[in-house]
């Protein structure tokens, strides 16, 4: 839950915190009732006779625990999910607290990397050049999250939080694909494309918010990794009683038989 209480004041701080609480009673209340439909359709299989009365009285607790969990941890993944729709939805009132220095410094990097005179670009490929303007771009995101980040208030909240959210070599990747994704889709890789082109059409792809949209598929590549985690963590907890009542079946027929 501190997690949840984490992300619910920080995105409170942009938007109407009251959807995501909604969102994650929804699906709370779905998974407690469907999990209590479950447990009453299955009461007969989850009794079954055990060898020790005590391992009955636990079978009991089920009845209780299993839609308890159930509504617990959908009330995690509802939460995540429902952030996930409203930054979406809201994406221009998060743009606003994105600062100007991206834009400015990612242009500098470029315009750098364009007029160098050694190892320039002039002798890249199409296809070399928007990967060298990538990991540029990325590198910029990077830095520039870094002295964000030791900023007060908002903007230095969700830098500090975008910047925890990009460690790790696989989101690493998928930024950088996701870049290259961008660029290919608004320049092309023609290889008659002069550098100079190239050079405006990225200094405009800046502009028109790549930041943004960056920062977005990040938010949301990382609420989809939390609610990969609880979905697993539940099913791990849900298969303790699952192979508990499926050895009580198999100890009960194997008596049977003898």
């Amino acid at each position: 839950m501190k997690s949840v209480v984490e992300y619910f004041n920080l995105a409170g701080q942009f938007t109407n915190p009251a959807t995501f609480i909604w969102g994650a009673l929804v699906s709370a209340f779905l998974a407690f009732v469907v999990a209590v439909i479950l447990v009453i359709l299955l009461r007969k299989r989850i009794l079954v006779d055990r060898s020790h009365k005590w391992l009955r009285y636990i079978a009991y607790t089920y009845f209780f625990l299993l839609p308890v969990l159930a509504g617990f941890f959908a009330f995690k993944w509802g939460f995540f999910n429902s952030v996930r729709k409203d930054i979406q939805a809201h994406r221009k009132v998060y743009a606003k607290h994105v600062p100007a220095i991206f834009d400015e410094q990612a242009t500098a990097a470029i315009n750098a990397l364009f007029s160098a005179k050694e190892g320039g670009v002039s002798r890249l490929s199409s296809n070399q050049l928007i990967d060298t303007v990538g990991v540029a771009i990325y590198n910029v995101y990077g830095q520039t999250l870094t002295q964000q980040a030791a900023a007060a208030g908002v903007k230095g909240q969700l830098a500090s939080f975008m910047l925890r959210t990009t460690k790790g070599a696989g989101l690493s990747f998928i930024i950088k694909k996701y870049i290259r994704q961008l660029l290919t889709e608004k320049i092309g890789l023609q290889e008659e494309v002069s550098a100079e082109v190239m050079q405006t059409e990225i200094a405009t792809l800046l502009k028109g918010g790549l930041f943004v949209n960056i920062a977005i598929m990040q938010v949301d590549h990382f609420l989809k990794g939390l609610q990969k985690s609880i979905l697993i963590t539940f099913l791990l907890i849900l298969a303790i009683p699952c192979i508990e009542v499926a050895i009580a079946h198999y100890l009960l027929s194997r008596k049977l038989k003898a």
